[in-house]
């Protein structure tokens, strides 16, 4: 960790000091230590809950020589798509909650396909229903959270930055929006590798290893 600029998060979370929040996108890279995560989340709610949920998603992957955590295992084909299957129903569950009976019954019937990373990750930047859905999940989350600040945004763009991966950042925060939706079964699909997103027809989950 940076030293300097864990002295300067000490700062702005007492509010002695003003920083925009990308300034704190390094904060966490490469922390595994869980008294520095201690400190880090001490000025919030539910801190303890917060950094038991970061040493999960630690614990779930691997630094090495890569700027971002990796997931630790690369699971097998079966086991990615009964992960994203647990996933998908949580997202059925909440796109019903929030008024989108069509997107719910996507979730719950849309066959898991194998794919190229490029092809999941073209679907990803398009705008279609993995953009969509993106949408919906972000909507949720914003408007569970119970908590509004300066703070609250820079820490979500620290997570953020642990592994490039909202939806592990906010797994971490999920105390904070506790009506929004259960990142649990995320974290378990990320944990074996698993990267996804919707097209018509299908969830694709990118292909890893011989099966690329």
């Amino acid at each position: 960790m940076d030293d300097e600029l864990f002295d300067e998060w000490l700062k702005f979370c007492a509010g002695r000091s003003e920083q925009e929040d990308w300034y704190f996108s390094g904060l966490l890279q490469g922390v595994t230590d869980p008294d520095t995560l201690g400190q880090v989340f001490a000025s919030f709610p539910h801190a303890d809950a917060l950094q038991a949920r970061a040493l999960d998603v630690l614990a779930a992957g691997r630094w090495g020589d890569h700027l971002y955590l990796q997931p630790a295992v690369a699971g097998d084909a079966q086991a990615r798509a009964a992960a994203a299957r647990t996933w998908l129903d949580e997202l059925a569950r909440v796109a019903g909650a929030a008024g989108e009976p069509g997107l719910q019954a996507t979730l719950r019937e849309v066959p898991i396909e194998a794919a190229p990373a490029a092809r999941v990750q073209a679907a990803l930047r398009a705008s279609g229903p993995a953009d969509y859905l993106h949408d919906v999940i972000c909507d949720v989350v914003r408007e569970a959270r119970t908590l509004d600040t300066p703070q609250m945004s820079a820490l979500n763009e620290a997570l953020y930055h642990i592994a490039s991966d909202l939806y592990l950042g906010w797994y971490i925060t999920q105390p904070l929006s506790p009506a929004a939706i259960d990142f649990a079964p995320y974290l378990a699909f990320w944990r074996l590798g698993g990267r996804g997103a919707l097209v018509e027809g299908a969830f694709l989950v990118e292909a890893t290893g011989p099966e690329s």
